[in-house]
């Protein structure tokens, strides 16, 4: 059955929301901001948590990618060419930035190139403790998401090759609840190693990539629910998050499911995000006029708050203006001289 997906939407501008809510909650923390208002806004922010809603969107939108064209040569590359050019920069200047204000050489040290080789791959989180020296401890902490982000891409032909066998629903669901049931053991488990490798991997995220996608593969039944109806969203998920999270005091906003209410305040939520995405379709086109800088935002943000945080310049409001500005900046060079250029290239391919 063809899905009727309006093609025309605001995916675009909600990645570029969820983008600025991450680089506002890091600098926050990391510039240690101490603003009464700019907490108080935070304090509205943090029910909009940016990695949850990037995983959705990149359920819904990488479902549709493979169902389009299932071949796995173009599949693969397409996904390597939206993440890895870009990134590549990005690690070129981070090392610039290292080697700059270390006070001992680097390059002569084997665990760097261990950290060079898990950053042209996928173990992104990785971090020795000879780079722990610059700016927050981490030269770019929030590149943990890469390696999840990946996964995530090599799970969907697996998924797409289980539901030829099987009812689409039942894969999903079970899937779906096994990822929810995983989040909430791994947090009862005592800290260790097994449990910080399984939260830099799919397999407690994954229901919230899945909410995406099954939106996706049921949207002819489905999307009259999210279609044109944000208002209505909005006000589900202000009301809910009002009862449980203000007034009973359960936790709605951490990516580690304590509670029962979490998974339910998630699937509100991607129902808000899904229906800002079709409804009043051309914000996106109007706002950004096609310039995806989301990614750019999120891979240079960490580099501008280190480089503030090494230099001393904390505790001011201005310096987290600066950071949205200068980040804002980078994501759009990034697309504009690297990503857009690169992702021309699906075509000759």
């Amino acid at each position: 059955m063809e899905l009727k997906i309006p093609r025309i939407n605001n995916f675009d501008l909600i990645r570029f929301f969820a983008a600025l809510q991450v680089v506002y909650g890091h600098s926050l923390t990391h510039l240690k901001i101490e603003n009464y208002f700019v907490h108080l806004f935070y304090g509205f922010l943090k029910y909009f948590p940016g990695v949850p809603i990037f995983f959705t969107v990149s359920g819904f939108l990488i479902f549709w990618a493979y169902d389009r064209n299932p071949n796995i040569k173009k599949y693969a590359l397409n996904r390597v060419l939206r993440l890895y050019p870009a990134l590549y920069v990005c690690l070129f200047i981070t090392i610039v930035l290292l080697v700059c204000n270390s006070t001992t050489n680097l390059l002569s040290h084997q665990n760097f190139y261990a950290w060079l080789i898990a950053q042209l791959t996928i173990f992104q989180f990785y971090t020795p403790e000879i780079l722990r020296f610059w700016g927050v401890g981490t030269p770019n902490g929030s590149l943990w998401t890469i390696a999840v982000e990946v996964q995530y891409y090599i799970l969907v032909p697996v998924i797409f090759l289980i539901m030829r066998k099987m009812k689409n629903w039942v894969v999903l669901l079970t899937l779906v609840t096994a990822s929810i049931l995983a989040n909430f053991s791994l947090n009862l488990m005592p800290e260790n190693i097994i449990q910080k490798l399984a939260f830099v991997s799919i397999v407690p995220y994954l229901f919230n990539f899945l909410i995406g996608s099954i939106f996706y593969i049921f949207w002819n039944k489905l999307g009259k629910l999210v279609q044109n109806n944000f208002i209505k969203w909005a006000l589900a998920y202000a009301v809910f998050v009002l009862i449980f999270d203000v007034v009973f005091e359960f936790n709605l906003t951490s990516y580690h499911i304590t509670n029962i209410f979490q998974p339910i305040s998630m699937v509100i939520l991607s129902c808000l995000v899904l229906s800002f995405a079709f409804s009043i379709n051309t914000l996106s086109e109007r706002f950004l006029k096609h310039n995806d800088i989301s990614y750019g935002i999120y891979i240079y943000h960490m580099l501008v708050v280190n480089t503030l945080v090494t230099l001393g310049y904390i505790r001011d409001v201005k310096y987290l203006i600066f950071t949205f500005a200068i980040t804002v900046i980078l994501g759009y060079i990034s697309w504009i001289f690297i990503e857009k250029p690169v992702l021309s290239l699906k075509k000759k391919f």
